[in-house]
């Protein structure tokens, strides 16, 4: 089936409608599973706004939102929805947040678009058709060494002070890498990968609305993703990935994590 991928970008950008006007402002917040997650009117009304575009667009196709579940069409064809992700650093103040949304076709990522709203910057990217920013096709970087290499982490809610965060930490330090980002919005980190920013995202179990969008982007840029053995994934839906520019550094993160 052939995609109208504008049709997504329509989606997302009448997320980042909620998203801009909310920013800035103190809200309330909602627990959900712990202190540390939560959702906003901010989460809620996005995604409203982008169900609201996807259902016109794609009547047939599932949906599996963060904030309202899974709405089950009995379709091969699923968009995974992150309205904002990163809604600690949104209500923070923090302006490192995005929207996210990827279509999988079965366990294959199709279709992906991912927004930074501040910056008015939106990624997108389908299957083998490339990965592009605001209409510019972008690639990932080719450096090559551990002292010149940014590298993201991410995780869900439970891994970022558990021991193996800890021990990260100090083989990358060992490693004398440049910089360990630890930015609290995987979609975010899997588009700077693509667009040549950070040379790897190590993803440690986020939900999969978390990375859906950003690991198709970065692929289509020219990313190599495996899992944490180095084995090309059978299942895009993994949730414990090494996500890289596809250079010797590959290899060099692999025997860290």
């Amino acid at each position: 089936m052939q995609i109208d991928i504008h049709k997504i970008i329509e989606a997302a950008q009448q997320g980042n409608k909620v998203l801009k006007k909310y920013f800035g402002q103190n809200l309330a917040i909602e627990e959900k599973s712990s202190p540390v997650d939560f959702r906003t009117i901010a989460d809620l009304e996005s995604e409203q706004n982008i169900l609201d575009v996807l259902e016109k667009n794609f009547p047939s196709f599932s949906i599996h939102t963060e904030e309202k579940g899974f709405i089950d069409k009995q379709s091969p064809y699923i968009f995974y929805v992150d309205a904002l992700d990163g809604t600690s650093n949104f209500v923070t103040g923090i302006p490192n947040f995005s929207l996210s949304i990827g279509l999988f076709e079965g366990r294959s990522m199709i279709a992906a678009v991912v927004s930074n709203p501040i910056l008015d910057h939106i990624y997108y990217a389908q299957a083998g058709g490339g990965a592009f920013l605001n209409n510019q096709r972008i690639t990932v970087s080719r450096e090559k060494d551990m002292p010149r290499a940014a590298i993201a982490y991410d995780c869900d809610y439970g891994h970022y002070m558990e021991a193996y965060f800890r021990n990260l930490l100090k083989k990358l330090e060992q490693k004398k890498v440049k910089r360990l980002l630890v930015n609290m919005s995987p979609a975010l980190d899997f588009c700077r990968l693509a667009s040549g920013k950070i040379e790897a995202v190590i993803n440690n179990g986020n939900e999969i609305y978390d990375f859906a969008g950003g690991k198709l982007i970065a692929r289509e840029a020219g990313g190599l993703i495996t899992d944490f053995s180095g084995k090309k994934e059978e299942d895009e839906r993994n949730n414990v990935f090494l996500a890289s520019n596809g250079t010797a550094l590959h290899r060099k993160i692999l025997d860290i994590v």
